[in-house]
């Protein structure tokens, strides 16, 4: 994976996509082909997730049921957010419920209880985008690998080769420059990141990831999104 700071590029991503409205779906149809169409978003979680709806006896819906691969484009203001990877139906009649949009009537008489209202959750394996005129690729586990205290994540981080750093946790919160604050904190409540403690975000985090030193995160608020993933 190239270096970058994974966790920016991650806030990044998120706030573009949650500023979208809609997205390109594109699915395997039953002769193996790639069908895109346009379909109104219903909810996003970062860019893990996506949620949809179509009719249960609809042709999408039946793709998916024999074909789980799938892919989300996202667009706004000349970046691209493509997301790879598969898409199931809803089941959940709560969450169903929770999903009901008022204009979803027009489509399913029957409200939410109308057999044929159907959600579907598509879930990312692979981000390919198109940020300010730059590439970021890379899969999904990456965000997920837990590697620093702080939301941090250190595999993509510029300093770590250079200066053979191990990390917050591998080093007991003693990273390549000494000891950190925020990691001695986590450390000390016996936490293995920020995101499980009942102060997050504290102040000493907001100042690391909100504020406007050389070190801090841009967009702001990046490794504190990162941690609410985590957790």
């Amino acid at each position: 994976m190239s270096i970058f700071n994974l966790h920016n590029v991650y806030k990044q991503a998120s706030d573009i996509v949650s500023k979208c409205t809609e997205g390109q779906f594109a699915i395997i149809d039953e002769n193996g082909y790639p069908k895109v169409a346009t379909r109104s978003c219903i909810k996003v979680t970062g860019i893990n997730e996506a949620y949809f709806s179509s009719n249960v006896s609809g042709h999408l819906i039946q793709s998916i049921l024999n074909n789980p691969k799938s892919s989300v484009c996202f667009e706004k203001d000349g970046n691209n957010i493509t997301l790879v990877g598969k898409t199931k139906l809803v089941t959940d009649f709560e969450v169903k419920k929770d999903l009901w949009l008022d204009w979803f009537i027009n489509h399913y008489p029957g409200g939410f209880d109308d057999p044929d209202y159907g959600i579907i959750k598509f879930e990312t394996e692979y981000v390919s985008l198109w940020i300010d005129r730059k590439v970021y690729k890379f899969q999904i586990a990456d965000l997920k690998q837990i590697t620093s205290r702080c939301g941090l994540m250190c595999n993509s981080c510029e300093w770590k080769v250079p200066n053979n750093c191990k990390g917050c946790i591998a080093s007991n919160s003693r990273p390549f420059y000494g000891t950190c604050r925020i990691a001695t904190c986590a450390q000390e409540k016996k936490l293995l990141h920020c995101g499980l403690c009942d102060e997050m975000p504290c102040e000493l985090l907001k100042d690391f990831s909100c504020g406007d030193g050389e070190h801090c995160d841009i967009p702001k608020g990046a490794r504190i999104e990162v941690l609410k993933m985590w957790s």
